[in-house]
């Protein structure tokens, strides 16, 4: 196994390598075919052709090769270049350019970084040179576009995507005492003396206290000043979710942020989560967070419906939509807590919003190339408190013969424990003493091994950043396994000063192989190890069949599966292959106004086998479950932003758009009992089958709209709305209006405060949202077709009445609290204390089966 975990790496190590060697290959050839096109450029002229002004030259370059060249005012009038203006149209790269266009004249120029050159007069060329490199001191990695100046001087540079710097010192300072000032947003600034120019200087900069948490994502993926906020938000780095490591991201955010409760389900590798933000809001619905990723939703749903706690036979957990983002990917994320916080995401943001920000590429030099690996171990806990003063059987007798062992396999209230010898279920004689380590001895080590490769890049038009990753997880129950492959695509471009695009794109393969059954006992192998007798070793009922096929039973109720029987030979196994795409345009029409287009597809193919096998004892012929699902969820979005400020003392920002949202579900379900043919798995091979297609549609519009307003950032002011329409709801019933309203009071910017505080805050808000639009066909009858001998006959499908006045149910938050952030971030209090109501929950309102139905769909559901 771990031979197969090394060779994973390997290759991994090795992929690397080529695609590096292929990079460096490739800027070789550049770098060689650039020394033969610079000796080209001097000879490339136009017959006729006059030169042009230094000027014209300069501004020719600067727009060619998309830099910043600065220089004194004055120094270039009147002076022609010796470049003809066709031999800058061909010249490869800035430097070779600037040589040509100067050359002859009594000016020279310096290389500050990749975007950023100085012309001088040649007489005053620098003389020493500082070096030096800046990077974080939390996690040392490289500050890019970190600025460093000759205090007192204009003489400064920036720093590049290595965090490298290069300073010329002017020769009047030559010999002089030198001091450096570093500055770079979100870190503190420092003034750091230079003994020796020629030692290049290391410098690490501290995160600034005032500034850890400034800017957050909110809604639609707008960042926004934290103290702007009227209600509460907590952002956790991505770097957080991969030191502990889980499969499913969400399951990580237990612990790290307050209010949200995140708890997964015990059914192995590639299981789902349930995250719960501040506790249920409705009685029978979905009381998850909506997940929204780069700012648009994704689908969370569990392919055919998730597991049940009471459900027989086929219950799986298949896993939910969270579970395919990859951690490595991830750079931030943020939980809007309250209704006010997501009112702009509408009915399905009723419970919380989740914010997922993935990675993006950054200007530098060549290919920047990141690689991760994981492997961590898992065991079953024993927290088991039995009682080991009498063994198995009953009413103080201990089996006496295998039928007896069999009776109380689950029964400890036997004779005393002695040692003697006595007869187990399994047929053999064993000693009559306390087993204390059947977890141990039923469960295997689980493991989960993760590599992800991310290659990053670009200039100052466009940058990338492309990952793939292998996570292959095997579960305690030793058969239990899920394997996931992930490629991740980002890329954004700056086409002009008014134009920005940017694509993302997600690929993933997910296989399940043998997840565990949840629910109640049939199919379920965790009851084998926790319920058997405390004299009996859990190993003795191993491999849990007979040479016939057909399972050992252990205990008086057939319904208790032998565990070692569901792992040997109980089948399941899914694949899913699921695509998340998303592009925008973002058009700045004039200062302070953008328009923003986004459209978004999540879709995923799903196909599910389960073999319940011949020879159970529940049920011996055996069953067979089948789903073959394709889902899909499409929204597109517009928005239209403007910001200004006036008389320098009130901020407005107005937002507005628009948003649809398409979502489909193409499901056929494949049921059938008794395999014909004993042992052979096939859906043909089937006594009884029946195969049900599923065809669901859910369009919603909407509408939204936000104003904020700020007094000298001090107090601030926010207003939303957001009108949706349903396509599952009456006419008369499809439109509901959500409305918000925030402000936050910045105490320690308005009043004179102790130095030791470094911010304190008032906020509060109220919020009405709308959540649990109905379902597809709940608000009509809908029939399905009953066997028959003879015509075709049809009967209603459910048992529910249906209600053609059903509407979302309403949500009213109130929210208040305060922030306190003391000694530069050392110290820090965060308080919040909310009321929420739901009223006109959709329920099933039990009614008398004598009127052929045994509920009817109601409004009638009210919980604080």
């Amino acid at each position: 196994m771990r031979i197969l975990y090394l060779s994973k790496a390997v290759k991994y190590c090795c992929l690397t390598m080529m695609f590096c060697a292929c990079a460096l290959f490739c800027s070789a050839q550049l770098m060689a075919r650039n020394v033969v096109h610079n000796k080209k450029v001097n000879k490339a002229q136009i017959p006729g052709e006059n030169k042009i002004s230094l000027k014209t030259a300069i501004e020719l370059i600067k727009t060619k090769f998309d830099i910043k060249i600065a220089y004194k005012e004055g120094i270039l009038e009147n002076k022609i270049s010796n470049a003809f203006q066709s031999q800058l149209n061909i010249a490869v790269d800035a430097k070779t350019a600037l040589a040509l266009s100067l050359s002859g004249s009594s000016l020279d120029f310096s290389k500050i970084n990749e975007a950023q050159y100085i012309i001088m007069d040649a007489s005053d060329k620098f003389a020493d040179v500082i070096k030096g490199t800046i990077t974080a001191a939390s996690d040392n990695t490289p500050l890019v576009g970190a600025t460093v100046y000759i205090k007192g001087t204009k003489t400064g540079a920036s720093t590049d995507a290595n965090g490298q710097f290069s300073i010329t010192i002017p020769a009047n300072l030559k010999g002089q005492p030198i001091v450096l000032t570093i500055a770079s947003v979100g870190y503190e600034s420092i003034d750091l003396p230079v003994a020796n120019p020629d030692v290049p200087v290391s410098i690490k900069l501290q995160e600034s206290s005032s500034s850890l948490n400034d800017v957050v994502v909110t809604a639609l993926g707008i960042k926004r000043d934290s103290k702007a906020l009227g209600y509460a938000v907590t952002e956790v780095k991505g770097s957080e979710f991969t030191q502990a490591r889980e499969n499913n991201i969400a399951n990580a955010l237990t612990g790290k942020v307050a209010g949200v409760n995140a708890t997964g389900l015990s059914t192995g590798p590639g299981g789902s989560s349930r995250v719960i933000i501040r506790g249920n809001g409705s009685f029978n619905g979905n009381n998850q967070p909506l997940y929204v990723v780069n700012g648009m939703p994704i689908d969370n749903t569990v392919p055919g419906g998730a597991a049940t706690t009471n459900t027989l036979a086929t219950n799986v957990d298949r896993g939910d939509g969270i579970g395919s983002i990859n951690p490595d990917d991830i750079e931030t994320i943020t939980v809007l807590k309250g209704g006010t916080a997501a009112a702009l995401y509408g009915s399905r943001a009723s419970n919380g919003v989740i914010l997922i920000t993935t990675k993006k590429g950054a200007k530098q030099r060549g290919i920047g190339v990141e690689y991760n690996t994981t492997y961590t171990i898992e065991n079953a806990i024993n927290d088991n408190d039995y009682q080991y003063e009498y063994g198995q059987g009953l009413n103080g007798v201990k089996p006496a013969n295998q039928n007896d062992a069999i009776a109380t396999g689950r029964l400890s209230f036997g004779a005393k424990i002695d040692n003697s010898m006595y007869i187990a279920a399994d047929g053999l004689s064993h000693p009559y003493s306390a087993v204390k380590d059947n977890i141990k001895n039923f469960y295997s080590t689980g493991t989960n091994f993760t590599n992800t490769v991310a290659f990053s890049g670009g200039t100052d038009g466009i940058v990338y950043r492309l990952s793939v990753a292998d996570l292959d997880s095997k579960g305690i129950i030793s058969t239990t396994k899920f394997k996931r492959q992930t490629a991740n695509l980002n890329i954004n471009a700056r086409i002009n000063d008014k134009i920005k695009v940017e694509g993302l794109a997600q690929y993933n393969l997910e296989r399940g192989f043998n997840r565990t059954l949840a629910g109640d006992a049939l199919g379920n192998p965790n009851w084998t190890p926790y319920e058997v007798a405390n004299t009996v070793d859990v190993r003795w009922l191993a491999p849990g069949y007979d040479a016939a096929g057909n399972q050992t039973p252990w205990n008086d109720a057939g319904i208790a599966t032998n565990g070692y029987f569901v792992m040997n030979k109980y089948q399941e196994n899914d694949t899913k292959n699921r695509f998340i795409g998303q592009g925008s345009i973002t058009y700045d029409i004039v200062k302070n106004f953008s328009l923003k287009g986004v459209i978004s597809r999540d879709f995923y193919n799903y196909n599910y086998v389960n073999i319940l096998p011949t020879g159970d004892v529940y049920i011996p012929n055996g069953q067979y479950s089948g789903i073959k699902s394709d889902v899909s969820e499409t929204n597109a979005l517009i928005t239209g932003n403007y910001k200004t400020r006036i008389a320098d003392k009130i901020g407005v920002s107005i937002l507005g758009g628009a948003n649809s949202r398409r979502f489909e579900n193409k499901q056929l379900n494949m049921d059938g009992a008794t395999f014909t043919i004993p042992f052979f798995y096939s859906y043909k091979n089937l006594a009884t089958a029946s195969t049900i297609p599923t065809h669901q549609r859910i369009r919603t519009n909407s509408i939204f709209g936000s104003a904020d307003f700020d007094y000298k950032s001090i107090l601030y002011l926010t207003y939303t709305a957001r009108n949706d329409w349903f396509s599952t709801l009456s006419p008369e019933n499809n439109s509901i209006l959500y409305q918000s309203v925030g402000g936050s009071l910045v105490l320690s910017d308005a009043l004179k405060m102790p130095s030791s505080i470094d911010i304190f805050r008032l906020r509060a808000s109220w919020a009405e949202v709308g959540g649990g639009a109905a379902d597809p066909y709940k608000i009509n009858l809908t029939y399905s077709n009953v066997p028959s001998s003879g015509l075709p006959l049809q009967n209603v499908t459910t048992n529910d009445i249906t209600n053609q006045n059903l509407k979302p149910y309403t949500s009213t938050t109130y929210e208040g609290g305060f922030e306190l952030k003391m000694f530069k971030g050392r110290l820090g209090l965060d308080f919040t204390a909310y009321s929420r109501k739901t009223t006109n929950d959709i329920l099933n309102a039990a009614i008398s089966s004598t009127s052929g139905y045994n509920n009817a769909v109601l409004n009638v559901g009210e919980l604080s």
